[in-house]
């Protein structure tokens, strides 16, 4: 469509009162991942409630048992727009523990990774400080699943058909019973 001064005009999206707050939360978002502390302005540690006034309702949450103990609950908080997770174990006091992100938009230390192989992943992070990696193969007939920890940074590189397609990350712990929160 053009005007009379001979320039394009585009039609205006309106976007319906509901899914401002979701604009605001990504542009307000950053995709940083920091080790052992959280993900933008969210911090481990942090209560249900805080998460909910930072990035407002999940797209969906699912309580589960995280172990064979039963009375060991944890509630995660899937974000589809942030496509990231957030889970809160009861035992903690329903304080934030883990996060994770399929994100192609998240980095650590300024990485992008989501996407890469599994070689060029370990060739990423070789001189990022995380710790050593361990490398764990999950697959199954029809599946090509691994696994790349850095304990010591309380990072999982989760890759399906040698693609990385999620990072996981915690807060870390000073013994099995104890998180050091930031």
């Amino acid at each position: 469509m053009k005007n009379s001064l001979n320039s394009y005009l585009y039609p205006i999206s309106i976007v319906p009162l509901q899914y401002t707050k979701t604009i605001k939360i990504m542009s307000d978002f950053s995709y940083e991942i920091k080790a052992g502390k959280g993900i933008s302005n969210i911090t481990f540690g942090s209560k249900r409630d805080q998460l909910k006034q930072i990035l407002g309702e999940p797209t969906e949450k699912e309580l589960y048992n995280a172990t064979e103990d039963e009375d060991y609950q944890t509630e995660d908080w899937h974000y589809d727009e942030l496509e990231t997770s957030f889970s809160f174990d009861e035992e903690d006091g329903w304080r934030l523990t883990t996060v994770a992100t399929s994100s192609p938009e998240a980095t650590i230390k300024g990485k992008k990774l989501i996407g890469l192989s599994v070689d060029e992943t370990l060739a990423e992070t070789e001189n990022m400080d995380l710790g050593e990696n361990y490398l764990e193969d999950f697959s199954e007939e029809g599946e090509n699943q691994k696994l790349v920890s850095f304990l010591n940074a309380g990072i999982n590189l989760w890759f399906e058909d040698d693609v990385l397609s999620e990072i996981q990350w915690s807060v870390l712990w000073s013994d099995e019973d104890t998180p050091e929160w930031p």
